[in-house]
């Protein structure tokens, strides 16, 4: 459409691209974009000669579903006879005589006209941010959705599978006392490798933000944890009626069923809970593991001590390699060192969260205390 006022005079070219290749200079315009037409969908474009300078700073254009469509200034206000170069008007080149202006117009109506297609410009603008606002807070949306959704699914299976360890070696051992032990391993060891395999999760939860922890406390435990359970007891058969493979099992299992419910009701949030339920929960997971942390880490060095002979029997995990010897029970002791070091590292973390949640409570309190008072 081609404006013959001394304004504003605006091109309109259709393609069914929203990402043209534009480029506009003083003396020309440059258009090429893919779409659908006479060649089918091919790229198509065209390149503009104007008759005089047009201001490309001040010039601008935009996608709508038909096309593209550019609001091109003159550098002067002055009529122009046509808009290209070339006296014979190209081809492709069409005049919407809704939009054409004479030079006998008048000046308000350019002026008018003018003002409406700016602000038929800027409403089309504004509406079009808006949707992608719209678009953007959906997708938003939809990920929080599925991402709470996940983290619940992962945390009740798991509170379920511990929780079905726990009370498997409890309530065995509470009817068969020592003989319990003989069928540990049967009743609860593939569900204790697949929470433990499904712990790693844990780590790729903080490591892309779908939890806001360090990565590295959970990497830590699970490592330790999965080395004890497939690399000491799961390869040697002898370990599996082992008395210290229940106590550990109790423990850890012990640990999680605490552990995961808060979690749970975390993500359902503490005001769609009863206060003391969520209180409660809370004081679990910060207390419990001061004394179970210990006595799990204990009873994983005393697993490992058990291992030794067996593994020294068997050779299994030990290689000769020309001059030099893998012995796998020399590797289980130099872990145990390694054991304290990351069981102190873990501890130390536990008790700066503990302590970061106390804060947090007694600053609460405080402040419910001092608005009371205020209502007072």
């Amino acid at each position: 459409m081609l404006h013959k006022f001394n304004t504003p005079l605006g091109i309109y070219r259709a393609y069914e691209n929203k990402d043209p290749n534009v480029q506009l200079d003083e003396y020309s315009l440059t258009f090429r974009a893919y779409g659908h037409g006479a060649k089918g969908q091919h790229e198509y474009g065209f390149q503009m000669d104007f008759l005089k300078q047009v201001d490309p700073e001040k010039s601008m254009y935009r996608t709508t579903p038909q096309g593209v469509e550019f609001m091109l200034v003159k550098q002067d206000k002055q009529w122009w006879d046509r808009l290209v170069e070339q006296e014979k008007r190209p081809s492709f080149l069409k005049v919407d005589f809704d939009k054409w202006r004479d030079e006998g117009d008048s000046e308000s109506e350019a002026e008018e006209e003018k003002a409406r297609r700016l602000e038929e410009y800027r409403q089309e603008s504004l509406k079009k941010f808006e949707e992608e606002m719209k678009e953007e807070m959906d997708s938003r949306a939809a990920i929080k959705y599925l991402k709470t959704w996940w983290l619940f699914a992962y945390n009740f299976f798991q509170f379920m599978g511990y929780s079905f360890v726990f009370f498997s070696c409890v309530v065995r051992y509470m009817m068969h006392h020592r003989d319990s032990f003989e069928h540990t391993w049967e009743f609860a060891g593939q569900m204790m490798m697949t929470c433990q395999l499904m712990s790693i999760l844990e780590y790729i939860h903080a490591e892309v933000g779908l939890v806001n922890s360090s990565p590295f406390f959970p990497l830590m435990q699970t490592l330790g944890r999965n080395f004890i359970l497939f690399m000491v007891i799961y390869p040697e058969e002898l370990m599996y009626t082992q008395p210290v493979v229940t106590y550990l099992f109790i423990t850890w299992s012990c640990i999680e069923v605490v552990r995961y419910p808060f979690y749970l009701f975390s993500i359902i949030g503490k005001e769609n809970l009863p206060a003391k339920l969520f209180k409660v929960t809370q004081w679990l997971r910060y207390s419990i593991w001061i004394p179970l942390y210990p006595l799990g880490f204990l009873l994983e060095a005393y697993c490992i001590f058990t291992a030794v002979p067996y593994y020294e029997r068997s050779n299994k995990f030990s290689y000769q390699l020309g001059q030099v010897r893998i012995h796998y029970p020399l590797l289980m002791k130099l872990y145990i060192m390694m054991l304290a070091g990351g069981a102190t590292m873990l501890m130390k973390y536990m008790v700066r969260q503990r302590r970061r949640k106390a804060a947090v409570s007694r600053a609460k309190q405080r402040e419910r205390a001092a608005a009371h008072q205020h209502v007072d």
